[in-house]
């Protein structure tokens, strides 16, 4: 008999633990349709303003689309340029991650396996804030 309730208390604990996931993931959806919305107006006036500067005085009458997409174009050329160094920033912040946490042994650990091992790590703690953050923006909805 013993066996039997503690199979049921297990149920019961799983069952809980599903509910209290998908909660968490309905609470974050609602907060990544809250942040989209946010952001895709903010991003609409930002690249409509973009356009209109890139275009000049040949701005003057346009539809607003047309300046959206020039606006788009110029912020696309902007991360072309800036790529090469955003991308050696982003190694060596996953070198100096994957450094931390081998401590001692990262002096004779080959820089590419301490960047993967920062990659990982990273790639983690990014996500797990990006899920909070999006959990808290879908509480403030709800």
């Amino acid at each position: 008999m013993g066996e039997l309730k503690d199979l049921r208390t297990q149920q019961e604990q799983l069952l809980g633990r599903a509910k209290e996931l998908g909660n968490k993931l309905y609470l974050a959806g609602l907060g990544a349709v809250t942040k989209a919305e946010a952001s895709s107006t903010e991003m609409l006036e930002k690249y409509s303003a973009t356009g209109s500067k890139a275009l000049g005085e040949k701005a003057e009458g346009k539809p607003k689309a047309v300046l959206v997409s020039r606006g788009a174009l110029e912020a696309a050329k902007e991360l072309i340029d800036a790529a090469p160094e955003k991308r050696k920033e982003l190694y060596e912040t996953f070198i100096a991650a994957g450094s931390k946490q081998r401590g001692e042994k990262a002096d004779g650990t080959n820089e590419f396996v301490l960047a993967g091992l920062g990659a990982v790590l990273t790639a983690r703690s990014e996500g797990e804030k990006f899920l909070n953050d999006l959990i808290a923006t879908g509480e403030k909805r709800a």
